[in-house]
């Protein structure tokens, strides 16, 4: 795209020989390529615009971190787009900042400067008054601000992943925690050297960046430390939910653990009396060999001593609050104290 404050020229699918052919008819130039196998097209591309070797070797490393170094009368940048997918991936884009000139280097041909390019052709904004250094800002905005999207769907991801952790929790929510957690570490790491990479193009004396574009930069800088506090946050929570999720099934484990503990409990003196009185013994060889099972009445009796021993553990197991506890005697109490402004957290 070749443009002037008065029109702009666009070219797809444009050649070596058209760059060289467009170049110097407008006051800026902005060449953008997509992809990164054509390693002839880039030796030719540096050639034309004078590009230092190290810098296009960083270009075709898709793995550099943002960053901003200047190369004699160059500035090379590199920044990283938010993924598009499902994938965490990020997708690499690298600048070259000349006088009159702004070349474009990324991955995959799918990215975030549509906005720019629609600028451009309308006219819209200072963005064709405007010199190489405003185009290049406009596409580092345009990276860095492409990450509020994708963080405001974490955001509503982990809602529903908190309302489904108290709601009905599952082993596999723990998983899909740790994914996001994953992939918040690396959309972290993508975004923290993007403050670093804009502060040094406001704080570097080049002459190829003007006061004006400095100021809009800052507001740049701003929003990749917000991004920051964001990504921050959204990891923060996603641990808390496992937390949550841990101590929920601590506390269902422990109320398994109590049901199972009274159950048993119930039965011990239940059960030691039928073996007790399971034991086989001639009341005829002595009358001290269970005289009980003489008794008319031994059978019913030995059943209401049962019944009034459970009832007595029941009874002495409300008591201590050991039962009966996790209804409506927990509302009131929650009511009592929301009532007293001492609600427990």
């Amino acid at each position: 795209m070749a443009y002037g404050p008065d029109q702009v020229t666009e070219h797809a699918d444009a050649t070596l020989t058209d760059v060289r052919r467009v170049r110097g008819t407008a006051p800026v130039l902005w060449v953008g390529v997509d992809g990164l196998a054509d390693t002839t097209l880039l030796e030719g591309l540096g050639e034309v615009f004078g590009l230092h070797r190290l810098a296009l070797e960083d270009v075709i490393n898709v793995h550099q971190r943002p960053k901003a170094e200047n190369y004699r009368d160059r500035v090379f940048i590199v920044v990283r787009m938010a993924p598009s997918g499902q994938d965490a991936a990020t997708n690499q884009l690298a600048l070259f900042l000349g006088p009159d000139f702004l070349l474009t280097f990324q991955e995959r041909p799918d990215d975030c400067l549509d906005p720019v390019r629609r600028r451009l052709r309308e006219g819209r904004g200072i963005i064709r008054e405007s010199k190489a250094d405003y185009l290049a800002y406009a596409l580092i905005d345009a990276a860095v601000d492409s990450y509020f999207p994708v963080l405001e769907s974490y955001g509503e991801r982990l809602e529903d992943l908190e309302l489904a952790v108290v709601d009905s929790p599952d082993p596999e929510l723990v998983e899909t925690l740790h994914v996001m957690k994953r992939d918040l570490l690396a959309m972290r790491r993508a975004i923290w050297p993007h403050r670093e990479a804009v502060n040094a193009l406001v704080r570097d004396d080049t002459p190829l960046i003007t006061e004006t574009t400095r100021l809009y930069l800052r507001d740049t800088y701003d929003h990749a430390t917000q991004l920051i506090d964001i990504v921050e946050t959204s990891r923060e929570i996603a641990s808390g939910l496992v937390d949550m999720y841990i101590s929920n099934a601590s506390a269902r484990l422990n109320e398994i653990m109590k049901v199972l503990t009274i159950i048993a409990t119930v039965f011990m003196p239940i059960a030691f009396l039928a073996s007790l009185y399971g034991m086989n013994f001639d009341t005829a060889a002595s009358p001290w060999n269970m005289p009980e099972l003489g008794w008319r009445y031994g059978y019913p009796v030995t059943l209401l001593i049962m019944a009034l021993i459970v009832g007595g553990l029941l009874a002495f197991f409300w008591r201590r609050r050991w039962i009966g506890t996790g209804g409506s005697g927990d509302r009131r109490r929650r009511k009592r104290l929301r009532a007293n402004g001492t609600e427990e957290d």
